[in-house]
């Protein structure tokens, strides 16, 4: 695993908050695994709040839209977030759905892999352990070198099935979080 990423333990007082935030969440349309999705989304987002409360940047929350999540220092960010039952790997994927791609257009989209323990039920918010702060990537750079899959196709690296056409890019392809970092508090410019 590569040294940028971020490790963070999942607390209970993560998990609450994310609880309390997916609660108040309509089930959106195209979600494919509906309420849950929402929580997994919402650890994302309290995850990534708590990585930059952490390195004292300064953002505006602004999850109530649904172009993009968070406003740092004049750049528009959305988060995206993938559970998984191993530890996050440099060739892994990370993904942008294309039903709102057209519609959510940030500056720079920010991965998150949870991992979970597989043999916990589903129902239990306890199954999420950790979470792991992989790191951005201008969209630009993600329409420009990105994989695109349609809806049923297998990548044949890893045999997964699409359940909606999406955008791919490893995590080998993604700024940082170093690099990030300094996007995100203007000491760097792509």
């Amino acid at each position: 695993m590569a040294d940028t990423y971020k490790r963070l333990r999942l607390s209970p007082e993560i998990l609450e908050d994310a609880q309390s935030r997916a609660d108040a969440l309509p089930v959106f349309e195209y979600s494919h695994r509906e309420r849950d999705a929402n929580i997994i989304g919402c650890i994302g987002e309290v995850v990534f709040e708590r990585f930059l409360e952490h390195f004292q940047v300064p953002f505006e929350n602004r999850t109530e839209l649904t172009d993009h999540d968070y406003v740092v220092n004049g750049l528009r960010l959305d988060v995206k977030t993938k559970d998984r039952t191993v530890l996050p790997r440099r060739n892994y994927d990370n993904s942008v759905p294309l039903y709102n791609h057209e519609h959510q257009r940030p500056d720079f989209y920010y991965f998150i892999s949870l991992y979970r323990d597989a043999s916990e039920p589903v129902s239990t918010l306890g199954r999420f352990k950790e979470a792991y702060i992989v790191g951005g990537i201008d969209i630009s750079s993600l329409d420009a070198h990105g994989t695109t899959w349609d809806t049923g196709q297998v990548d044949p690296d890893n045999g997964t099935k699409f359940w909606t056409s999406c955008i791919n890019v490893t995590m080998a392809q993604l700024l940082s979080n170093s690099e990030m970092l300094q996007v995100l508090r203007g000491d760097a410019k792509l």
